[in-house]
């Protein structure tokens, strides 16, 4: 069984279906044990330890052994990543402080669908490096805009769509929408789309189908946009996978 959990600016994946070839890719992605050590390998360097993050467009293997482990995917224009990045010198990020906790947290994850167990680990990892997420009272066309796509059964996923729909221009709605998520709207859309996607197919429907939906231009443009952020085909990401939707 494979659990994701989808976040605003992050997406984890919790299994012992957590694989991929060599990639690289333009988010962060953090990998957590729930025992013992893990190896990824970092641009043919063979890493190991509880807790590994991986910087953006960095070269890396993983391979879970049938053993359940975590991995989150963080948008790397998020502030949850731009933070994290100050964390890292290099390659990647060896944590150890604060692990265990983090480790039984995780665990938790694997035997339940409460969201809310899945906020409080983000919230807790995020603590644990000294890391601050976005928070506050969001204005009133933002919280609108994330009501319209969180209720969307519209092909057009164009800003210019959106905006309108909020009595906006394109450039001041990306603009505000940044500064109060922490995450390019160009981006969050993209999010929201393979989200949309991958909601139709573990509902059934076949990838043409849940691709067109998602307002994709194609199945293959769809496939593309998965391999590059998750670093896994289609097929390994929905086999006997639960979808869990975190955010309003």
């Amino acid at each position: 069984m494979l659990k994701i959990f989808w976040d605003k600016d992050n997406i984890a994946f919790v299994g012992n279906q957590v694989n991929s070839t060599e990639h690289s890719h333009c988010v962060l992605q953090v990998f957590l044990s729930l025992d013992e050590p893990l190896q990824v390998t970092v641009e043919n360097e063979q890493i190991s330890g509880k807790c590994i993050i991986i910087n953006k467009n960095v070269r890396h293997i993983f391979t879970c052994g049938n053993k359940i482990r975590l991995s989150v995917l963080i948008e790397p224009s998020s502030n949850f990543a731009k933070e994290l990045i100050k964390k890292i010198d290099g390659n990647y990020l060896l944590c150890e402080n604060g692990i265990d906790m983090l480790q039984q947290k995780a665990a938790a994850l694997t035997d339940t669908n409460d969201k809310q167990r899945y906020i409080d680990f983000i919230q807790d990892f995020a603590e644990c490096l000294g890391v601050k997420r976005n928070s506050g009272v969001l204005d009133e066309r933002i919280t609108a805009l994330l009501e319209i796509l969180q209720n969307c059964d519209c092909y057009d996923h164009t800003i210019e769509n959106f905006a309108n729909s909020v009595c906006l221009s394109s450039s001041r709605l990306s603009h505000l929408f940044r500064e109060q998520i922490g995450v390019p709207l160009k981006s969050y859309i993209l999010f929201h789309q393979l989200e949309k996607t991958f909601t139709a197919l573990l509902n059934g429907a076949n990838i043409t189908d849940a691709a067109m939906l998602a307002g994709f231009d194609s199945p293959s443009h769809f496939s593309a946009t998965v391999k590059k952020w998750m670093g896994m085909p289609v097929s390994a990401s929905i086999k006997d996978s639960e979808f869990l939707k975190v955010f309003i």
